[in-house]
């Protein structure tokens, strides 16, 4: 019987940290162009703003201006409406979890974008520490493509979601109860 030999990524077979944090950077770049495309036709008072490199619009929560990577406010009266956070396999860890998820999560409704091979360890942290996302999602550069591949893993109809028409509210759910 023949099979693929699989080596799961180590600190030694992983890319140096310089290089992947440009690969997060630029997810967060390519996740913001194709999936919060604010304004557009459809949400015409719904505005975008992308916090990598610099930093463009900060939320408060409890006085405190936090800078989530992707923050989408209703515009112009700058009401929060959802925030993203995109991560590199470092940062899904309980530190960042509490650090960012948590505070993030108070600010708007969350989407949290994390490297495949990382939603499993995502899901357990955010239960843990009671963090309420609207979606969990993955994200991979595939070799030798330049596209950028998003999976939607869990979605709360909390966010955009909410706005569907109640038919395909039903088809996603059960699409995510699938797995």
């Amino acid at each position: 019987m023949v099979g693929n030999i699989v080596t799961q990524a180590t600190e030694s077979t992983m890319p140096p940290r310089e290089t992947r944090e440009r690969l997060r950077l630029r997810a967060v770049q390519e996740i913001a162009r194709i999936r919060f495309a604010f304004p557009n036709e459809r949400y015409p008072h719904l505005k975008t703003f992308v916090n990598e490199p610099e930093r463009t619009m900060g939320v408060t929560v409890d006085k405190e201006v936090l800078y989530p990577d992707i923050v989408v406010l209703q515009w112009p009266e700058k009401i929060t409406q959802m925030v993203a956070q995109v991560e590199a396999a470092s940062a899904v860890t309980e530190q960042q979890a509490l650090d960012e998820w948590l505070s993030y999560s108070l600010a708007g409704p969350l989407y949290l974008f994390v490297p495949v091979g990382y939603a499993q360890e995502a899901k357990r942290l955010c239960r843990r520490f009671r963090i309420q996302l609207v979606g969990l999602r993955t994200w991979r550069f595939m070799v030798g493509y330049r596209d950028l591949e998003v999976t939607d893993i869990e979605t709360a109809p909390d966010g955009l979601e909410a706005l569907l028409p109640a038919f395909l509210a039903r088809l996603l759910a059960k699409r995510d109860r699938r797995g």
